[in-house]
């Protein structure tokens, strides 16, 4: 490869790659929980505004972040609306 398309390949790396450190989230001493931070303007070019919800998929060494569109935001909306409207009955159930 000439020089050129390694500098080329080194840009296209970067802006499709990031890396981080796994942390810990402190809890009272404990720092057995794991936390990764994200940050940066890349996450806005990648689609992921502020105040953008996001599912995350996990499988055996891999993550991935979906920034959720109109619909799946509805959808959300709608599943903790009937979550509630559940446990009310739930609650008026036991009252009786």
């Amino acid at each position: 490869m000439t020089a050129i398309g390694e500098y080329l390949m080194t840009k296209i790396l970067t802006k499709t790659q990031r890396h981080c450190i796994v942390g810990y989230r402190p809890n009272r001493g404990d720092t057995s929980t794991p936390a990764l931070q994200l940050k940066g303007k890349w996450l806005r070019e990648a689609g992921f505004e502020t105040g953008v919800h996001v599912t995350v998929q996990i499988s055996k060494g891999c993550i991935v972040l979906l920034p959720d569109n109109d619909t799946v935001h509805e959808l959300r909306v709608q599943l903790e609306q009937a979550r509630a409207v559940i446990d009310c009955v739930r609650e008026g159930v036991r009252g009786v």
